[in-house]
């Protein structure tokens, strides 16, 4: 007998429909979607992207070809789908949503992207699936912290992106069911992930967990079936975890304010707990010559990348893009160099830069247990400066840019999509883009979408 929470996820994937959404929540998809494109261009041309399109290259579909991002080429729904979301993921720019548990729910938009413009959805289509991924991902989030149990954050990435592509597919409940269980069973991501230096698949595990839930759906439109019990049985998900049977009461199809409304945007292509201090030192860097400086002290909330050279040594001396993304003294330094953090924070070079180092051994990054209880709620950081002429310099915040209690602007969302395109997009295009998605809920289909981020050098 299948459980109640697939049985309850399945029906929250049938029920949901775009004729009870409000414009509140279709306004605020459409800009998700705009921040997620933007990140997809921007991580077009990294090596991991490169990787996955020469092995999308050598597969084909008949049956459902599916186009990847940025090019003219055709591959299986689940190669395109990992390929698309490592382009989305690379540069850590994409959503973030914790509560405490989350992750970055905006990968899902590679699978819903994906497998709208094989099937020739519309863009109501397009959107209700988002919607519905969101209210999945994040109402399991809310109830389990997977990174706190040692599993990846893919773990409900992967099902919610099974859940998208069964309501494109327009599958039955059962089948749902089913591809929800064979998205979990085979699929529990390690969270060694992100523990230590931090490699390439740091930006391609969640990818891998949303090719995984297409694949999931795609075999239960098949009538393959899975477990029936995955989440409470003896040897179950929750068992595995060391959980007790969790209940989820808060799926509710109908519900006027939905849960993609509550995730975060990020201004800077790093982690989210890199956000806050990554603000405050780019003010701070129009008041401060870094060479004057002579000691910096940042506190912050213990969930939020507090470190020391002992604790966490590679974030002290990062040599990856995926470390140095995470590093908030490597960060500060440079914000506080360079006056922002754009993807030319992390080239190679600048993991060198002995302006950058200097400013690293001068940094110490403290926990403030008033910070960490109001976590997740607020994103706090406060940073001191004391300079070599004796002056000192206190900033702090509680939501970066991008929080829902500091929304992106339209001027915002605009901005950086230019600053993480720059070189790839001319200004026509930006606008044409935003033109497209902008009336999205009116398109019939999305392949608009996809001819308007055609990239010319596609290698």
């Amino acid at each position: 007998m299948t459980d109640v929470l697939s049985k309850q996820i399945a029906q929250h994937v049938i029920e949901t429909n775009y004729t009870e959404l409000d414009i509140e929540t279709v306004e605020h998809v459409k800009k998700t979607l705009i921040d997620t494109v933007s990140c997809a261009i921007g991580g077009f041309h990294s090596l991991p992207a490169q990787f996955a399109r020469t092995i999308s290259k050598s597969e084909t579909s008949s049956s459902l070809p599916s186009r990847i991002i940025g090019t003219d080429i055709y591959t299986t729904p689940e190669m395109a789908s990992f390929t698309n979301t490592v382009m989305i993921r690379y540069l850590d720019c994409n959503d973030s949503y914790f509560s405490p548990g989350g992750g970055h729910p905006s990968d899902m938009i590679g699978a819903a992207l994906t497998l709208a413009q094989s099937l020739n959805a519309s863009g109501q289509d397009l959107i209700t699936s988002i919607v519905l991924g969101y209210d999945i991902f994040c109402t399991l989030s809310d109830e389990v912290v997977v990174n706190e149990l040692g599993w990846d954050q893919g773990l409900f990435l992967g099902l919610s992106a099974a859940c998208i592509a069964s309501k494109l597919l327009g599958l039955s409940k059962t089948q749902i069911e089913n591809a929800v269980s064979l998205s979990l069973v085979p699929n529990l991501p390690l969270g060694v992930t992100r523990v230590g230096e931090l490699s390439m698949w740091k930006g391609c595990a969640t990818a891998n967990a949303v090719k995984s839930g297409v694949f999931a759906a795609r075999l239960a439109q098949t009538g393959l079936t899975g477990p029936e019990n995955p989440f409470a049985s003896p040897r179950g998900l929750w068992e595995q975890m060391g959980l007790p049977n969790i209940e989820i009461n808060e799926l509710n199809a109908h519900a006027r304010v939905r849960k993609i409304q509550q995730n975060i945007f990020k201004y800077f292509p790093s982690q989210i707990h890199t956000q806050s201090p990554i603000g405050i030192a780019c003010e701070l860097s129009t008041k401060i010559t870094h060479t004057n400086i002579e000691n910096i002290k940042i506190l912050s909330y213990k969930q939020g990348g507090v470190s020391s050279p002992l604790s966490q040594p590679e974030k002290w001396n990062p040599t990856t893009r995926e470390t140095a993304d995470h590093s908030i003294p490597y960060l500060v330094a440079a914000a506080l160099i360079d006056g922002t953090v754009n993807p030319l924070t992390f080239s190679e070079p600048n993991f060198s830069r002995e302006s950058i180092k200097g400013l690293m051994k001068k940094t110490t990054i403290n926990e403030l247990p008033e910070f960490s209880q109001k976590y997740p709620n607020e994103y706090n950081c406060n940073i001191e400066i004391k300079t070599k002429s004796g002056e000192k310099f206190r900033q702090g915040i509680s939501f970066p840019k991008g929080h829902k209690s500091n929304p992106f602007t339209n001027e915002d969302v605009e901005s950086k999509f230019t600053n993480l395109t720059t070189g790839i997009m001319n200004k026509k295009r930006l606008n044409h883009i935003f033109a497209i998605l902008g009336k999205l809920e009116k398109s019939s289909s999305i392949n608009d979408i996809f001819d308007a981020v055609k990239i010319t050098d596609t290698n």
